[in-house]
């Protein structure tokens, strides 16, 4: 159910056509008593027309924002057109995120202690004793990092997140021989 444009949509629509249908040549004029007018080119090809004038009360900081605006709003709409895409980018992560099948973090440390390979890590790193049995393994990852079931790593995001750090020390230690 498509309800359509929002009023802000239709609002930006609305200053872009404006946008690209105004000139973008501007440029000012000194004048006599105090007054200055300001010239578009409406046409390529067109000589420069008046579109304002420019009192001295106007002062210089008005000035300067009438002779910017069409460059400072085609900087903000592309800067704006950026940021849609990030959030487009990172929508669509985080949607591809969710569709993934949940992580069995615990399912997964039950298998590595069983892993010989990953036995001589904790005895190398942690200080693992011997003999190096599947429950000596498991007893050594719940002590180092500090939790008292291996289901923790699928209930608690901290106890996950050590879980990953601890695997990617092990991948670092076997890379390394």
């Amino acid at each position: 159910m498509n309800a359509g444009p929002s009023p802000v949509q239709i609002r930006l629509d609305k200053i872009r056509a404006r946008h690209g249908e105004a000139s973008r040549d501007w440029t000012v004029d000194v004048k006599t008593r105090g007054q200055r007018q300001l010239f578009a080119r409406l046409l390529p090809t067109a000589p420069r027309s008046s579109v304002a004038t420019i009192t001295e009360e106007c002062g210089w900081q008005n000035e300067e924002f009438l002779i910017h605006a069409h460059s400072d709003i085609e900087f903000l709409l592309r800067i704006y057109g950026r940021l849609v895409e990030r959030l487009a980018e990172k929508t669509r992560a985080l949607a591809c995120y969710e569709e993934r099948p949940e992580k069995n973090y615990a399912a997964e440390c039950a298998i590595k202690c069983g892993e010989p390979a990953f036995k001589k890590f904790l005895e190398e790193c942690h200080g693992l004793e011997r003999p190096l049995t599947d429950e000596r393994a498991a007893t050594k990852v719940r002590s180092v990092l500090g939790i008292g079931s291996r289901r923790q790593l699928n209930e608690d995001p901290a106890a996950a997140e050590r879980w990953c750090d601890l695997r990617g020390h092990f991948d670092a230690w076997r890379r390394r021989g």
